[in-house]
């Protein structure tokens, strides 16, 4: 009889045990649904606020204003009392920078701008520029000139061939899916075109998104292109990009005057340079508890009421690599971030 109660003992004890680590799972599984729930939630808050930002807010040298300040110069920072007072363009300092650095959305949600004149624009870049990005890959490519023609004959809709490119029957001869004769989608389409996916084999795709535009950009802005992109600017080297980025954490460039005297350079006729952000570019959200990055390409459009709201969102795709972790993480100075939905209520 005692060895009959002390095996049922040791049942018991077992059964015991299991349904507590079982109840244990389901709960933790439980927390991480909640947890992802309002990840999700806030990383919706937060994109929503950025864009009702960017259609309602000016915008300075600096990046997208987050009140109804305005800065004139030595005269200070006062609130907006005329419509006149809306063509000051002098930075506040409080701006959303959409240079790519990390901001603090709502809870757990981190988000970044880059608008897509600080990025490298690919169908508007003269040879010489395409040169100097690839030169990143550290070993010869295929001339510019010869990338440039088959980039133009992938989208354009004849079967006229450019010199050294190609057109469908050459792709097809290649086993490369043959061109679209129409614009790129995304960034990373230019891996379709042939020669590019070898010339870009240096770049991860988060790289070829952070670093290339395909938006019929021309202009280079001075005050949010990333190190990358500032290399393809002539007569640029690591010590001057190094010496704009920290002049950039100051203050930005007022003028392509300034930045040019700043570094007592010639600016090169092929290469526009600009202080304003465009008026597209890229979003990315992502929450600091882990997780894939969504990215976001949008094109403000005042003026198109067709869709109902004065953005277009082009294309929107997910990276598996989140931004540097060390990376530091600024704060917005708006009362829009103040609050945050909770996905329990």
């Amino acid at each position: 009889m005692l060895v009959l109660v002390l095996a049922m003992l040791v049942v018991l004890s077992l059964v015991a045990g299991t349904v507590a680590a079982i109840t244990s799972r389901l709960v933790a599984q439980s927390q991480q649904r909640a947890q992802y729930m309002q990840d999700e939630v806030d990383i919706a808050s937060t994109r929503a606020t950025i864009l009702y930002l960017m259609m309602s807010q000016r915008v300075t040298v600096r990046g997208i204003t987050v009140d109804n300040l305005v800065s004139f110069g030595e005269d200070g920072v006062r609130e907006i009392q005329s419509p006149a007072d809306l063509d000051s363009s002098l930075p506040i300092g409080n701006e959303i920078v959409p240079d790519g650095r990390v901001y603090r959305g709502m809870g757990n949600a981190r988000f970044s701008l880059q608008d897509d004149h600080g990025l490298f624009g690919v169908n508007w870049s003269s040879p010489a520029r395409l040169d100097r990005l690839l030169a990143n890959g550290g070993r010869a490519q295929e001339p510019a000139e010869t990338l440039l023609n088959r980039l133009l004959d992938y989208q354009d809709e004849d079967d006229l061939y450019r010199l050294n490119s190609a057109e469908a029957d050459a792709y097809r001869k290649a086993g490369l899916a043959r061109p679209t004769n129409r614009p790129l989608t995304t960034p990373m389409e230019l891996t379709r075109v042939m020669g590019w996916k070898a010339a870009l084999d240096f770049l991860s795709p988060a790289e070829i998104n952070d670093a290339i535009s395909v938006d019929t950009v021309s202009m280079v802005n001075v005050n949010t292109a990333s190190a990358r992109v500032l290399l393809t600017l002539a007569g640029m080297d690591q010590e001057k990009v190094d010496r704009v980025m920290a002049f950039r954490k100051l203050q930005p460039f007022l003028t392509d005057v300034s930045f040019n005297q700043f570094l007592g350079r010639m600016q090169a006729p092929e290469e526009p340079l600009t202080v304003y952000p465009a008026a597209s570019g890229t979003l990315k959200l992502w929450s600091s508890s882990g997780g894939q990055v969504g990215l976001i390409h949008w094109k403000m459009t005042p003026i198109d009421e067709r869709e109902g709201r004065p953005w277009r969102e082009d294309y929107e795709l997910i990276q598996s690599k989140g931004p540097n972790q060390d990376a530091p993480v600024y704060s917005v100075r708006s009362r829009l971030f103040a609050q945050q939905m909770d996905a329990r209520n």
